[in-house]
């Protein structure tokens, strides 16, 4: 419990004293269910804990993007919310760490009191009958007495800096040891850390084949850049490629890896990744839950082009009716945040997503200072290996698309 009465979660570090370096840490399960839980967690509430400063690549400017783009473009207002405070699917089991990851409740339904049956886990979302969810009720795990989360129940586990986890052992503390070349146990300082919902490790944060995929239509786009290939200005885009673009908020971070083989080499979460399979660590019934992640009902978007399975409308207590968020109407099958439409969007090179307008394309080229003649403009059509290219592209760097080659060769 820290000073201020919050819970916290406790790991010994093991310091080099000399090196000035974390060696690596000793914990018991609390913990290590707090890492794992991060697996979990969509893209977008990564960047919402971090205050939008998150680091990773393009998706503090989708966050952005989100924030500043007018309702209109949207199906419902709902839609926002479902962006920007995006549910996760592993909710009960967060529910029930010691230390809250979220930074919101989210075993908290909307209902309405007038038609039994109806609810939603987004506020704001209307009963389809009579416009009005006025009543809250609250998902409960069957299992909440259980002290297991994720992991196993056992006394310690070892987490390298570089957040690899394994099951505590004499034997893989010397093995870490001799890998690290310390010869005396002097050497070695011991801190206690606590971990609570305000601080997070600093350290947190193979490309897919193109697999046949029948829904996947497509995507038009038109890229305005120097004719030398040195700089991308911005994109002009329809809805399409905003709708899939702002749902990457809305995936996990075990989702993406699973995509994609890998998230970056600069970072440690594919190890947490990996250590899910690592000598039993965690629950077998727990192990999809963590390296396949999937989304809350109606969180998907109108192309899965990262093939993330969406959890079925549910049932909580005797509300068996769950609301789709995105629909407009009553009846409706709608999966798409952005509104289909004439409207184009203006896309940066950093992913800043807003209305296309004539003001904002010369507001661009004067910020570029290069002048109209040493421009291109030039027509792509997106297939979805580009699109994952460029998913890729905005988790890894804050230009994705001058990074992107599938985007800059076809202009050179």
């Amino acid at each position: 419990m820290s000073s201020d009465g919050e819970s916290t979660v406790a790991a010994k570090l093991f310091i080099d004293k000399e090196k000035k370096m974390v060696l690596f840490a000793e914990s018991d399960q609390d913990f290590v269910d707090v890492l794992f839980s991060f697996l979990t967690l969509p893209l977008g509430t990564i960047v919402r804990r971090l205050g939008k400063q998150s680091q990773v690549g393009c998706l503090d400017q989708l966050y952005n993007s989100v924030e500043d783009l007018g309702e209109d473009h949207f199906q419902t207002k709902p839609c926002k919310t479902m962006l920007l405070s995006p549910r996760n699917a592993a909710a009960v089991h967060l529910d029930r760490l010691k230390v809250e990851v979220d930074g919101i409740d989210q075993t908290h339904f909307y209902a309405c009191k007038r038609h039994m049956g109806y609810f939603s886990s987004v506020p704001d979302v209307g009963c389809p009958f009579c416009g009005t969810m006025d009543i809250t009720i609250r998902e409960c795990s069957e299992k909440d007495t259980l002290d297991e989360i994720f992991v196993q129940s056992r006394t310690k586990f070892i987490i390298t800096d570089d957040l690899q986890v394994a099951p505590s052992s004499t034997a893989l503390m010397f093995s870490l040891m001799d890998k690290l070349g310390l010869q005396e146990q002097a050497n070695i300082e011991e801190v206690v850390l606590q971990l609570n919902s305000n601080k997070l490790p600093e350290n947190f944060l193979a490309e897919q084949a193109d697999e046949a995929e029948p829904m996947f239509k497509p995507i038009k786009i038109r890229i305005i850049q120097s004719k030398d290939g040195t700089s991308v200005l911005y994109a002009e885009v329809g809805h399409d490629f905003v709708d899939i673009f702002f749902s990457l908020l809305c995936i996990p971070i075990g989702s993406i890896i699973k995509a994609f083989g890998e998230w970056s080499p600069s970072g440690s979460i594919d190890n947490l990744y990996k250590s899910v399979n690592k000598e039993a660590c965690v629950k077998q019934e727990c192990q999809s839950l963590l390296l396949s992640p999937k989304l809350p009902p109606f969180f998907g978007c109108s192309s899965n082009v990262l093939q993330v399975e969406e959890l079925p409308p549910r049932s909580v207590a005797y509300y068996n009716h769950e609301v789709n968020p995105k629909e407009p109407v009553r009846g409706g099958t709608c999966r798409a945040y952005i509104k289909k439409g004439s409207t184009n969007f203006m896309v940066t090179d950093d992913l800043h997503i807003s209305n296309f307008s004539l003001a904002n394309s010369l507001k661009a080229i004067r910020a570029a200072k290069i002048p109209k003649e040493k421009l291109v403009e030039k027509e792509l059509t997106l297939g979805k290996t580009q699109v994952l290219k460029l998913l890729r592209a905005a988790m890894l760097t804050r230009g994705a698309l001058a990074a992107c080659s599938c985007l800059s060769s076809s202009i050179s």
